[in-house]
């Protein structure tokens, strides 16, 4: 990839049961094997991992079961909105994009001083906020794109970069993450200045200033989602440190109750989040390293790795996704299904699943400059979450389809994709986001508005025929 290579190295462990298991060494951990677990030790903190439990120093924990009838229960007590918006929701947001229903470049005025790191918008897609690497975030009103507010740490002493943010659901504040960096301090290994613990900053929206610090992470913050769970709010950030931490707020969403990171051992990076369709945010999935983890938000535990042949480097982004068609030929839409044969006539409950799209990155060859498996290219996947029918059984992750181009070319890392049910719009590292139909997987459209800079972010709006894309030193906007 673009960035130089962190990844840490691998050591095998094998059990006195004869399976061996190969972990990754994270920074301040050493490993060894003992009886029949994995011993772990964190920064002096023992952590055991087994096959079917995890040990917090004395402490320990089952890795939690699927309980169906119970978590069908819940998403109905809580149940979620994330698909409020979609192509066919009939709110305004763009549908088609083809011959008839094409998109045009419209000129805005939205830039900072150094590269757009990424973007969200408010919850009621009033307002676009543009994340850049001095240190700033600025809001703009999504009506005339006028700037409203610049969020920047004045009493900060070091340096900022910001790649991240939520509001919270009042847009009263803003948590924004990142990376600080020590203004007296060089790193000769990284080639900038020396990296030091991240905070998440919470901003008050209306004066700009930092009211709080939530510190727990000691590099890059990734990604950051604002959860509500069982009517208590909570944040939840990724890190380049490997950590995936919860913090419950008070319902002011700045003074810190408690904070828990998920319990793993093996990670080494955790870039993005996506709670798992009608489970009460419950379950979500994350892409780190190079493959996919489902975790358990309650009991702050990770449950299951999905591995199988998807990046060889980085998975450094992935979505659950509402398609508004269907994605697959024998796709059964119907709670049910019936079966006659010669002697009986049963009825069969179909498993329920949803959607979660991935991008990811690829070893480049020895000088650098390709990628180093020529059977290996840069690609999107579809994948199927089928979820247990049964309590104990596990998650299925079965990939469905693969969607690629020979100009594909998206092989840097912290570029995230975007769908509206109907299309992916999949950035590149050279300028150009393609479009392609999620249930054909051919392209339907090529953005080449950013000439040669990286696009780092895509997203559609709500309620709007707009599609917002950043890249490395802009901004366009596009209307349908």
């Amino acid at each position: 990839p673009s960035k130089k290579e962190t990844k840490s190295p691998t050591t095998t462990i094998t059990t006195n049961k004869g399976k061996s298991k190969v972990l990754q060494v994270k920074k301040n951990t050493i490993k060894k094997a003992e009886k029949d677990r994995c011993v772990v030790f964190v920064n002096d903190i023992l952590l055991f991992c087994q096959y079917d439990k995890f040990f917090y120093g004395d402490c320990e924990k089952k890795v939690p079961q699927y309980q169906p009838s119970l978590v069908e229960k819940a998403s109905i007590l809580y149940p979620d909105n994330y698909w409020k918006f979609h192509a066919e929701s009939n709110t305004g947001m763009i549908n088609y994009i083809n011959e008839e229903h094409q998109l045009e470049l419209i000129n805005v005025d939205v830039r900072d001083q150094g590269p757009i790191t990424g973007m969200t918008l408010s919850p009621d897609g009033a307002m676009l906020v543009t994340f850049c690497n001095v240190g700033c975030a600025k809001i703009w009103d999504t009506a005339d794109f006028k700037l409203i507010q610049k969020l920047r740490d004045t009493e900060e002493v070091n340096i900022d970069e910001f790649f991240v943010g939520k509001f919270i659901p009042n847009h009263t504040r803003m948590a924004i993450g990142g990376k600080l960096k020590d203004r007296h301090h060089w790193s000769k290994d990284d080639d900038d200045n020396h990296i030091l613990p991240c905070p998440l900053k919470i901003f008050d929206v209306i004066t700009g200033k930092v009211i709080a610090r939530l510190e727990g992470h000691t590099e890059e913050i990734l990604c950051v989602k604002t959860v509500i769970y069982k009517g208590a709010p909570y944040f939840l950030t990724t890190s380049q440190d490997g950590y995936i931490i919860k913090w419950k707020m008070r319902d002011d969403w700045t003074t810190l109750i408690s904070k828990q990171p998920m319990v793993d051992g093996l990670t080494c990076m955790a870039f993005t989040v996506s709670f798992v369709p009608n489970t009460a945010n419950r379950y979500f999935m994350a892409a780190t390293d190079e493959h996919v983890r489902l975790y358990d938000f309650d009991a702050a535990q990770l449950m299951q790795t999905f591995s199988d042949n998807m990046y060889s480097q980085y998975c450094d982004c992935g979505k659950f996704i509402h398609p508004i068609e269907s994605l697959e030929d024998q796709e059964i839409n119907d709670d049910s299904v019936e079966e006659c044969n010669s002697k009986s006539k049963k009825k069969q409950i179909s498993p329920k699943f949803a959607y979660f799209v991935t991008r990811g990155v690829e070893i480049l060859d020895a000088e650098g400059g390709k990628i180093g498996d020529a059977s290996r290219v840069n690609v999107c996947i579809l994948h199927k979450l089928i979820y247990p029918s049964k309590k104990g059984q596990p998650f299925e992750l079965k990939e469905v389809r693969r969607y690629g181009h020979k100009d594909y070319h998206s092989n840097s890392w912290l570029i995230k994709i975007s769908s509206n049910g109907r299309y992916i719009t999949a950035p590149t590292m050279t300028g150009h986001v393609f479009i392609f139909n999620l249930r054909t997987g051919n392209v339907t459209a090529i953005l080449r508005d950013h000439e040669d800079l990286e696009v780092r972010d895509v997203i559609f709006h709500p309620w709007k025929p707009l599609l917002f894309t950043s890249a490395d030193g802009e901004f366009k906007k596009h209307i349908s």
